[in-house]
């Protein structure tokens, strides 16, 4: 058993009166009989010659449409966010991308109209629930009032979740820096040797374990190796140690920060940034966790095999399953 992730909308009354009827007489009548009152009858007030006006009928305004939009070099999930004013989680949900915010030049995204998130932060994002999971205990680890998480996802919170279920993280959190869009256009990833990590505390040096494993299955579909960041390494760890510490795994922190708000802290500048997460038994397992995806279900298998994304660093911390693996990646 493994579980992994990668850093969620009448009547008609008909009156029908009679009039009472005539007398029948008793004779047959040599003229017409007497005519009985019709329902159809005239009212006693005169009707007006001519229709009543109406008021102009005025046009339904038009549905915003959705834009496409394909992505360009320094462009970030929260950057296009801000720029179309939608969060994150609306991008996200309406490009089937689950958890993930990385984004490669050249990808055509889906851009819901911005109407129809009025008053979201650009800072909300998806959360796909894992097992044993409850909705109390998502919004206690996002930082945000359970009543507040069952609105926004338009829960009442006696109906059941389940495994996979996309819940949207009303997070208000501001990063503590914003990044600078590149204008330049994406270089292919260095194919300078990486450095290797420093020796690490976790259980059988897993980090350079798992660094070893990334990289020789880029090497294994023709791409460069990834650089190792001791930045990011920390940023990973640091998340991996939360994750441990509450007992399960996402990519926002016990206290509500997202990926690129861990990044900023640890002091990481790069222009470009993904996650992956799982809680496995082996690096090893955890590689083939992220792998075993078919696309274009694949987020994380994108995110190991991307040609933007050029450095990585990662953490490990023993949970009371598994270890939590997190692989933070930098550009």
């Amino acid at each position: 058993m493994r579980f992994w992730g990668i850093v969620a909308v009448l009547g008609v009354v008909l009156a029908a009166c009679s009039a009472p009827g005539a007398p029948v007489p008793t004779a047959a009548p040599t003229a017409a009989p007497p005519t009985l009152p019709l329902v159809t009858a005239a009212p006693a007030s005169p009707l007006p010659t001519a229709a009543p006006s109406l008021p102009p009928t005025v046009p339904p305004a038009a549905t915003p449409a959705a834009v496409r939009y394909t992505v360009q070099a320094g462009d970030t999930m929260l950057s296009l966010a801000v720029r179309f004013g939608v969060p994150m989680a609306a991008i996200q949900l309406a490009n089937d991308l689950g958890e993930s915010i990385d984004l490669y030049v050249g990808q055509v995204l889906l851009i819901p109209p911005a109407e129809a998130w009025e008053g979201a932060s650009p800072f909300w994002t998806v959360h796909l629930v894992r097992r044993g999971e409850t909705l109390s205990a998502i919004a206690s680890a996002c930082g945000v009032p359970l009543h507040r998480l069952l609105m926004v996802n338009h829960l009442s919170g006696v109906e059941p979740i389940h495994v996979g279920d996309a819940i949207i993280l009303p997070l208000e959190a501001l990063p503590t820096a914003t990044p600078s869009p590149s204008t330049s256009t994406p270089s292919p990833a260095s194919t300078v040797a990486p450095t290797p990590p420093p020796p690490s505390p976790a259980p059988e040096g897993w980090p350079s374990t798992l660094y070893r494993l990334i990289n020789e299955t880029r090497a294994d579909n023709g791409l460069p190796p990834l650089r190792w960041n001791a930045t990011l390494a920390a940023a990973a760890q640091a998340h991996a140690e939360d994750c441990a510490a509450r007992g399960w795994g996402s990519h926002v922190g016990s206290d509500g920060a997202d990926l690129l708000t861990r990044l900023r802290r640890a002091g990481y500048e790069g222009s470009g940034w993904a996650e992956c997460w799982a809680q496995s038994l082996s690096p090893q397992d955890a590689l083939e966790a992220w792998m075993d995806e078919t696309p274009p279900d694949d987020p994380h298998r994108r995110t190991l095999l991307s040609t933007w994304l050029t450095e990585i660093g990662i953490g490990v911390a023993q949970a009371d399953w598994g270890y939590f693996f997190i692989a933070d990646f930098g550009r």
